[in-house]
C-alpha cells in the first residue's frame, strides 16, 4: 500500500500519525486481553463523547489531505471498530443501529455524515483491499442504516479479494443476515449467485461454525444456510463435499438439540432445507438420518413440536426405493 501523490512532508505526517494509531490498536488490545480493573477504566474513558480520540479517527478516515494515504486509513479504520464494540458491549439493546447511534455520539453528528459516504466509498473501492475489508466491518458495525442492501454483495466479493479475512467476513455476514429484511434476501442471493465464489467460501466457514463454534453461532450459521437453500436458485447450488459434510453435522447436532425446541428446528428446519435442494444430501446416510428422525419422532420424552419437526423431515427424505438413493 503506498501513499498517492502525497509531498515528503505529508507523507511522513501521516507515516508518523499511523504509527501512533498502530500503538494505540496494541493498547487497547492489550486492555481487552488483561481486563484489570484499571484497563477497563481507561478503556471507559477512552469512549467517552468527552475524550478526542474517537472523532480524531473519524477525521484522518475522511480528511482529504490523507485520502491516499492507505496504510493510515486501514489502521484508523480498524481503530475505529475496535472502539465501537467495546462501546456496544457497554449496552443491552437489540437495536440493530446502535452502531450507528454510537458513532454519532462519539464522533459529532456533523462528523458522522462527512464519514459515512466516505466509508461506503472505501468499502467499494478496489485499489486496496485491505481498506475495503475493515471499512465493510465498520460499517456492519455501524448496521443497516449504513450497510445498506446494496453494499451487501460486496461482503461476497471481498471473501474472494482477500481469503485471510474470511473470520471477520463471516461476522459481518452473520450480522446482516440477523438484521433480516432486505439485507437477509441480499445476502442469501448473492451466496447463491453465479457471479463469484464468495458464497462458497463462506459456506466452508459457515461449516466450521456449526462444528466447532459456540451454541450462539451454531444457530446462526445454520439460519443463513438455509436461508440460502429455500431459494429456487439454490438447487444443486452446494458442492457435493460440502452438503455431504453438513448432513454429517446435522446427524450429530439434531438429536443433540432434541430437548431444546426452539434449537432442534432451527436445526430440523436446515436439513429439511438442504434435503429438498440438493439430490448429494438427500442420499448422503439417508437411513441413518431416517432413524434418527424416526426415533425422536416417536420418544415420549420430548415436546410435541419436536414430534412434528421430525415428521417434517421424514417427509422429505428419499424412499429406499427413490432413484436418488
Amino acid at each position: 500500500m503506498a501513499v498517492l501523490d502525497h509531498d515528503p512532508a505529508l507523507q511522513e505526517k501521516a507515516k508518523q500519525k499511523q504509527e501512533q494509531v498502530q500503538h494505540f490498536i496494541r493498547s487497547v488490545e492489550r486492555a481487552c486481553e488483561q481486563n484489570s480493573e484499571e484497563d477497563r477504566q481507561w478503556l471507559l474513558q477512552v469512549i467517552q463523547p468527552s475524550n478526542p480520540c474517537f472523532a480524531t479517527l473519524v477525521r484522518l478516515i475522511y480528511e482529504p489531505k490523507y485520502k491516499g494515504c492507505l496504510d493510515l486509513c486501514a489502521c484508523c479504520l480498524r481503530a475505529v471498530q475496535m472502539l465501537l464494540r467495546i462501546a456496544r458491549t457497554m449496552f443491552e439493546d437489540s437495536d440493530p443501529n446502535l452502531g450507528w447511534k454510537t458513532f454519532v455520539e462519539l464522533a459529532g453528528n456533523t462528523q458522522a455524515e462527512q464519514a459515512l459516504p466516505e466509508l461506503r466509498t472505501l468499502a467499494e473501492q478496489k485499489v486496496d483491499r485491505v481498506v475495503a475489508s475493515n471499512a465493510i466491518t465498520v460499517l456492519a458495525e455501524l448496521g443497516p442504516i449504513a450497510l445498506n442492501s446494496a453494499l451487501v454483495p460486496r461482503v461476497l466479493e471481498l471473501f474472494e479479494e482477500t481469503p485471510d479475512r474470511a473470520s471477520d467476513l463471516s461476522e459481518v455476514a452473520l450480522r446482516v443476515h440477523a438484521w433480516g429484511g432486505e439485507c437477509r434476501e441480499q445476502l442469501c442471493s448473492a451466496i447463491v449467485g453465479v457471479n463469484h465464489n464468495g458464497g462458497h467460501l463462506l459456506v466452508e466457514v459457515l461449516l466450521q461454525m456449526i462444528n466447532r463454534c459456540d451454541f450462539k453461532r451454531q444457530q446462526r450459521a445454520a439460519k443463513v444456510l438455509t436461508g440460502c437453500f429455500i431459494l429456487v436458485e439454490a438447487k444443486e447450488w452446494m458442492y457435493t463435499n460440502d452438503s455431504r459434510l453438513l448432513v454429517e453435522l446435522l446427524l450429530r447436532e439434531i438429536p443433540a438439540k432434541a430437548e431444546d425446541p426452539k434449537a432442534f428446528r432451527c436445526f430440523s428446519n436446515c436439513a429439511k432445507a438442504l434435503l429438498s435442494c440438493s439430490q448429494a444430501a438427500a442420499s448422503h446416510r439417508r437411513d441413518e438420518l431416517w432413524q434418527v428422525m424416526e426415533d425422536l419422532r416417536h420418544d415420549e420424552r420430548l415436546e410435541a413440536s419436536v414430534h412434528e419437526d421430525c415428521v417434517e423431515v421424514l417427509k422429505v427424505i428419499p424412499s429406499g426405493d427413490d432413484p436418488m438413493g
